[in-house]
């Protein structure tokens, strides 16, 4: 027993101590002086991992351990750096695939206003995919002065490709019944369960996206490697290429070793005088200041993830963003209720989700207009579905050529997980009053009057949707429907179609917003970001809150499961999603 004892309070011992060393750790992090910068500076970029749209790992873990970076850190440094002229260049390294096409392009249009104010970039891979595909990471690379590559290495350049996996022969072994109803043809998110191949229309919309977005890079790396674009197609079609092979095509320019790479941009750098060191975005801004810190304010609020009713938020442990129209709707009330404010950027990177919480945010965009702060969107990656609706009624909508958006239309369903049960010699049974009461049941399929009510609501949803897209952009119901069909266009195709008004990225959304404040497309104004980006001692106090809740309660880590064997929580109704 006293053995018992004292190895308890051993362990309580070393917890405190441990907590008391993460404590001093989290404070000194937190108020550490900013960082000094050498004579020289040359920005290096790690760009072999998945940016998130902020800046910083949303999981604790890697927030407070080196997380991955965000392209919003990367570009402010890139536009704080082109007129810092203690930043001589910048060192990107690359590897895997892991950035998107939007955001390829985003950080290609940052890189070229840097080279435009005369700085150099330098791309690295130590090998572009290994046995595996980089056409995203070497589209990016290729807008570089110069693209290295270790020997050994190659470059995966082979084409775009879209594949998905189909359970509709599981589900019927384990005797699950998808109940899934959508509008319309194109609106395929969930095939993945009803279907055993892709359909039809899916197959059309997905051609039509891989065939755009790959004509996108082509011409891209065409202009940025002054190749043509035949001659590109030719390349692609014969990778991976090896390296000596990718340099004989002028893919890139020198095969070598980080270290060399990188001893010659300082050697670069050291040219003009002044010693050089290496920077990372993160350490420059905190060094030097963001690149939009002065003049008139405008509130920069994010949407990025799945859209959902209430606060939203990130997964502590793990990360991954949803967009809480609460927390949204409070951000666009503080920035109208702010006297300061003179106009609202709006950021989206979201997939869809909740069409009530899509319609709570659209609110927010109208009263924000109606008071007199016009809104202007930039779109990242995705705003389609729900993603689209809250962009729908901006004063303007910027996306990028590869944004993939639209996907007007709706899917609502369930999963009947009746037949598995009965497979398990698992048996239900249940009292109800109200002839539609079961219409939430993950166990039962749909009654003929319960189906005609889910039908009805699918119907009103989608009727909603094509109705406030044609009052947003000025069109019929009847152009809209002919548009909509819940098909998913990219960025350049909505343009054609006057989804959205314009091709750029957020620097192309700020000079709008700039036109409509009435200052000079170059003038310097504030951005506020809304709603302000935890610091890490408050994702770390979220992490204990959470941790501690789970603790104190067991039904918290037992809820899921629980759902998951009912069913049908992960469709509910009066959802719209990608």
């Amino acid at each position: 027993m006293i053995k018992v004892v004292v190895r308890a309070f051993a362990l309580f011992g070393f917890l405190v101590i441990a907590g008391a060393a993460g404590g001093c750790y989290l404070l000194y992090q937190a108020f550490l002086a900013p960082p000094s910068l050498p004579e020289a500076v040359v920005l290096a970029i790690d760009l072999d991992q998945k940016l998130t749209e902020q800046g910083g790992d949303s999981s604790v873990t890697g927030g407070l351990f080196d997380g991955a970076g965000g392209v919003r850190d990367i570009v402010n440094a890139f536009d704080r750096g082109a007129r810092d002229s203690r930043v001589k260049g910048a060192v990107l390294r690359f590897g895997g695939d892991a950035l998107g096409i939007a955001q390829a392009q985003e950080l290609r249009a940052a890189i070229s206003r840097f080279r435009a104010a005369g700085k150099f970039t330098t791309a690295f891979a130590e090998s572009f995919g290994e046995f595996g595909p980089a056409n995203k990471s070497y589209y990016l690379a290729s807008s570089c002065d110069q693209v290295w590559l270790q020997p050994v290495g190659m470059l995966g350049l082979t084409g775009l490709s879209a594949e998905m996996p189909f359970a509709r022969k599981v589900l019927e072994q384990l005797h699950v019944v998808p109940e899934i109803l959508h509008r319309e043809e194109y609106k395929s998110a969930m095939e993945m369960f009803t279907e055993r191949a892709i359909s039809g229309p899916h197959k059309e919309m997905l051609e039509s996206l891989v065939e755009d977005l790959s004509e996108q890079m082509v011409i891209g790396l065409a202009a940025t490697r002054k190749l043509d674009p035949p001659a590109v197609r030719r390349l692609i079609d014969s990778g991976p290429l090896l390296g000596r092979e990718a340099r004989e095509a002028g893919l890139i320019d020198r095969i070598g070793y980080y270290d060399e790479a990188t001893d010659e941009a300082l050697d670069k750098a050291e040219a003009g005088g002044g010693e050089a060191g290496l920077v990372s975005p993160e350490d420059y801004l905190d060094a030097a200041g963001e690149p939009n810190d002065d003049g008139p304010t405008v509130a920069l609020i994010y949407a990025v993830g799945g859209i959902e009713r209430g606060g939203g938020g990130v997964n502590p442990m793990l990360g991954g963003e949803t967009v809480g129209s609460e927390t949204v709707v409070q951000a666009f009330q503080a920035a109208v209720e702010d006297d300061d404010v003179r106009a609202i950027l709006f950021r989206i990177d979201s997939p869809g989700g909740s069409a009530v919480a899509s319609e709570t945010i659209r609110r927010a965009v109208l009263q924000a207009k109606a008071a007199g702060k016009p809104v202007i969107v930039s779109m990242g990656d995705t705003a389609a579905s729900g993603g689209y609706w809250i962009a729908m009624n901006a004063d303007r909508i910027v996306a990028e050529p590869a944004t993939l958006t639209g996907s007007i239309g709706v899917i609502v369903g369930k999963m009947a997980t009746g037949g598995l049960w009965d497979l398990l010699g698992v048996t239900w049974d249940a009292v109800r009053r109200g002839q539609n009461a079961g219409l939430w049941s993950g166990i039962s399929q749909y009654s003929p009057g319960e189906r005609s009510r889910v039908e009805a609501v699918t119907d009103d949803i989608y009727a909603t949707f094509v109705k406030n897209v044609a009052e947003a952009r000025h069109m019929t119901p009847e152009r809209v429907r002919e548009i909509a069909r819940g098909r998913v266009w990219t960025g350049r195709q909505a343009l054609g179609l006057g989804l959205v008004d314009e091709l750029g990225d957020l620097d192309t959304a700020l000079k709008r917003v700039r036109e409509a404040i009435g200052v000079k497309p170059d003038a310097p104004v504030s951005l506020d970001v809304y709603p302000r980006p935890k610091s890490q001692i408050e994702r770390a106090m979220e992490l204990l809150t959470v941790s501690g809740a789970r603790l104190r309660d067991g039904a918290t880590v037992l809820s899921p499961l629980l759902r998951a064997a009912k069913g049908g929580e992960a469709l509910r109704m009066s959802e719209t999603g990608l």
